[in-house]
């Protein structure tokens, strides 16, 4: 199969934006203009033999990175697309704090000062360009042109689910869905079904299909084989679609995973020297981390002790890599007698935490003292969010290969962290784990810097805390 084709690429190594071939080219035109932009203000206000020297070059060069960062950073590159209003207020908020950070470096650097004025009209002519471009972009990406028809085959859960990414995320992928087909003994009894699996020639032929996915959860059903190789040999994209779903989400599709895909898939292997290559990479961040953060940890500590009695640190045992049980540390962000009627999940405006522990969950400086976890070895920069042994126990009953997720190190930040909210239920656990087994899978050091980018991201709007 052809990634490329599909849409999506696998994802494993590199940043959201880049998991996206669509998402990417607006990335790189949006990046064009923007260069092109910031190097005309000049020529327009001073001369255009200035517009190019290279006095300017790497000034040029250092407002399009920060506001390209502050364009990132504020999810004009998500996978969700923004309405028009949106889309404009978006670009014009990021362009904004774009130029609040430019203006502050130009203070503090004065040789590097570009100019008022020329920050202003570049900038400034960017808030209105490329929301205009994106609307003109978004609408060439919904034309049927440049959406290529699918047909999902299964009536499982996986089927359905993939049925339903192409239908939200039809513009990202770009495919439309002519229909889901289902086996030749089943009802027809969903909006979305088609027809049945004996339909599959006469509705490529009918409607131009490019891609079929293949998303039956019992492969003994009798799929149309020969329809299937007929159309692959005409050209058609033949789909698996545990690896479609994966792609496209970033996760595993845990309700239907057998044994037998993890052993004999691709990935779920890691070299020795990936392992040295991460703990140095650990260890620099962890030392790194704790020297610039003392003040705050300082301020942190004593902002909780004068909030409310008791220590400022908590330690709490939670369960290592291969079960190895160890002590986490925390500032404390909960009453002292918060689990007086035992352990028990954070849930949406918890009671138990204090005024201060309220801020400090959401900007996760409760969690600096993992630096410590991290530089002795017991913790990960990413990874796995640790939990506590008795929530483990309890859930290896209730989700199938959660005990897996104990076979690399917990980390203080994690693919799950950063792509869904706040675990709080069983249900909540089986979505991580759906991206934790993702992480493991994709495991490389690559994934986990672009995890980490995407982290500040999560801290600075505050995603998923509670």
């Amino acid at each position: 199969m052809t990634r490329d084709r599909l849409g999506p690429t696998s994802g494993g190594t590199m940043l959201e934006l880049f998991r996206s071939p669509r998402r990417a080219m607006a990335w790189f035109v949006e990046a064009s203009l923007l260069s092109v932009l910031v190097c005309c203000a000049p020529g327009v206000l001073v001369g255009w033999e200035h517009a190019l020297d290279g006095e300017r070059f790497g000034r040029t060069l250092s407002i399009s990175l920060v506001a390209l960062t502050s364009l990132y950073y504020h999810g004009l590159y998500g996978p969700e697309p923004l309405g028009a209003r949106a889309l404009f207020l978006t670009t014009f908020r990021a362009l904004g704090v774009a130029a609040a950070v430019l203006w502050l470096a130009f203070w503090i650097v004065p040789d590097a000062e570009m100019g008022d004025r020329v920050l202003l009209m570049s900038l400034g002519a960017a808030a209105l360009v490329l929301p205009a471009w994106r609307a003109a972009w978004s609408r060439i990406l919904r034309s049927e042109s440049f959406c290529k028809l699918a047909v999902v085959l299964g009536s499982g859960e996986l089927a359905r689910s993939c049925a339903a990414l192409i239908q939200k995320d039809g513009e990202v992928l770009g495919l439309r869905l002519a229909g889901r087909l289902v086996r030749d003994e089943e009802p027809i009894d969903a909006p979305d079904v088609a027809g049945r699996y004996r339909d599959l020639r006469r509705l490529v032929e009918q409607r131009g299909v490019a891609t079929v996915i293949v998303a039956t959860s019992d492969r003994r059903a009798a799929l149309p084989l020969e329809e299937l190789l007929e159309l692959k040999f005409r050209g058609v994209e033949i789909a698996e679609g545990i690896d479609f779903y994966e792609r496209v989400t970033g996760k595993i599709f845990v309700r239907e995973l057998k044994p037998s895909q993890i052993i004999f898939a691709h990935g779920f292997s890691v070299r020795r020297r990936t392992l040295v290559a991460k703990r140095i990479f650990d260890v620099v961040c962890a030392t790194v981390g704790l020297a610039l953060a003392l003040p705050l940890m300082a301020l942190t500590a004593i902002a909780v002790k004068l909030d409310s009695g008791g220590p400022a640190l908590y330690s709490q045992i939670r369960t290592g890599a291969l079960g190895k049980p160890f002590r986490i540390h925390k500032f404390r962000s909960m009453r002292t007698d918060a689990e007086k009627d035992g352990a028990a999940w954070a849930v949406e405006n918890d009671p138990r935490v204090t005024r201060v522990g309220r801020f400090i969950r959401k900007t996760r400086l409760d969690e600096l003292p993992q630096l410590w976890n991290v530089l002795v070895g017991e913790m990960s920069m990413v990874g796995p969010r640790p939990e506590r042994p008795e929530f483990i126990e309890a859930l290896e009953k209730q989700i199938p290969f959660f005990r897996q997720r104990l076979c690399v190190k917990p980390g203080v930040t994690g693919h799950a962290q950063v792509r869904c909210r706040y675990g709080a239920s069983a249900e909540d656990a089986l979505e991580k784990l759906q991206y934790d087994l993702y992480y493991m899978k994709s495991f490389s050091l690559w994934f986990d810097i672009s995890i980490l980018i995407d982290t500040v991201k999560v801290v600075l709007w505050r995603i998923g805390a509670r």
